[in-house]
C-alpha cells in the first residue's frame, strides 16, 4: 500500500513536470529583466546554464552529465578561448534565486544565452532536454545543435 501511494506520488509529479514542458515556449526569448548574469569582460559568448536545486534525481543529473559532454565534446576550442561557457548553477540557494524569476524556470533546466558586450541579448530554454533524456545522442545533438545556432549567429 505504502509503495502504491509513492509510486502514484511520482508519477503525478512527473505528469506535472512534462505539461508544463510541453505548456511553455521553447522560442528565443529577449533578455529578462531583473538581475542578470553580470560578465567581467567586454567579449562576446554564449552561456550554456544547467540550473538545477538541492535536490538532484538521477534524471536531473543525467541532464547536467549529458549537456556538460555535448558542449566540452561539441565546443573544445571555444570552451578554451573563452567564446563558450557551461555553468552548472543551483537555484535554491538565495544569492542564485533570482534567476527562477529571469528565465521563468519551474524546473530544472538548460538555458542558451547570448552575451554580447557584456550583456545578454537573447536566451533560449531548451526544453526537449526532459523528453529526448532517453536517447543520449539525440539528446546530445539537441544540445550541441542549439548551441551552435547562437554561435554562428555571433559570427555572422
Amino acid at each position: 500500500m505504502r509503495n502504491n501511494i509513492k509510486t502514484g506520488y511520482l508519477v503525478w509529479l512527473i505528469s506535472i513536470t512534462l505539461l508544463f514542458c510541453v505548456g511553455a515556449t521553447s522560442q528565443p526569448q529577449p533578455s529578462p529583466k531583473g538581475n542578470l548574469p553580470q560578465v567581467t569582460q567586454a567579449n562576446d559568448k554564449v552561456i550554456v546554464y544547467y540550473f538545477h536545486g538541492n535536490y538532484r534525481c538521477y534524471s536531473c543529473m543525467r541532464i547536467e552529465q549529458y549537456t556538460r559532454e555535448s558542449v566540452e565534446a561539441a565546443f573544445a576550442k571555444e570552451l578554451k578561448s573563452g567564446q563558450i561557457e557551461f555553468r552548472s548553477i543551483n537555484v535554491d540557494l538565495p544569492a542564485n534565486s533570482h534567476y527562477v524569476q529571469d528565465y521563468k524556470l519551474f524546473t530544472k533546466s538548460v538555458i542558451v544565452s547570448d552575451m554580447t558586450q557584456g550583456k545578454e541579448r537573447r536566451w533560449k530554454n531548451l526544453q526537449k532536454v526532459w523528453e529526448l533524456l532517453r536517447n543520449e545522442t539525440t539528446f546530445k545533438d539537441y544540445v550541441k545543435n542549439e548551441t551552435a545556432a547562437y554561435l554562428q549567429e555571433k559570427r555572422s
